[in-house]
């Protein structure tokens, strides 16, 4: 059986509700990038079409700040993905592992995909622009497609940096031995 807030406890200066607020808002954030992210993989690009998809980038920072001020509080100022996960079940570690790797993985193809540019609409043309300079005219389709990949490419992120603190606000146990863990 997995548990996740029955043991929160105030650790980090953080009391157990604001604790699993933080981590709700992460995990929903997370959610929310795994959606854009499966969205902008069958080519749809969901910020065109709904433009506050960007808000996720900005959300970012409501979680993230918090778990790195906890994390520099419960380990003496040292933020490392060691010192954050070290108490973590061993799924959550191996899963976050494999997001992040993913990431990478997705960070690269996208920007070989997008050519390092981003796509743009110049009039009634569509282009591709590379540090500012036009580098060849894209149809609509291609258009499209640049935008999607360009939302995949922050969304990959996104999942890695909503995960993190959810992971830690709602699965994190201070002091608490490996042998005979319930996870």
């Amino acid at each position: 059986m997995i548990r996740t807030t029955m043991w929160l406890k105030d650790h980090a200066g953080m009391n157990a509700t604001l604790q699993r607020l933080i981590g709700t808002l992460a995990a929903v954030g997370f959610l929310a990038s795994v959606a854009v992210h499966i969205s902008a993989l069958a080519g749809i690009d969901v910020a065109t079409t709904f433009p506050a998809t960007w808000a996720l980038h900005a959300g970012i920072f409501a979680v993230f700040v918090p778990f790195i001020l906890a994390v520099r509080k419960e380990y003496g100022g040292r933020v490392t993905l060691t010192n954050a996960s070290k108490d973590l079940p061993p799924w959550v570690v191996a899963f976050g592992a494999a997001l992040f790797a993913y990431a990478v993985v997705n960070f690269g193809i996208s920007i070989i995909q997008t050519g390092g540019g981003n796509a743009v609409q110049q009039g009634a043309q569509y282009v591709l622009k590379v540090h500012g300079a036009v580098v060849r005219t894209l149809t609509l389709a291609e258009y499209s497609a640049l935008k999607a990949t360009e939302v995949r490419l922050f969304s990959g992120h996104w999942m890695v940096f909503y995960f993190i603190p959810a992971a830690y606000f709602l699965f994190h146990r201070p002091n608490v031995p490996a042998a005979g863990s319930n996870w």
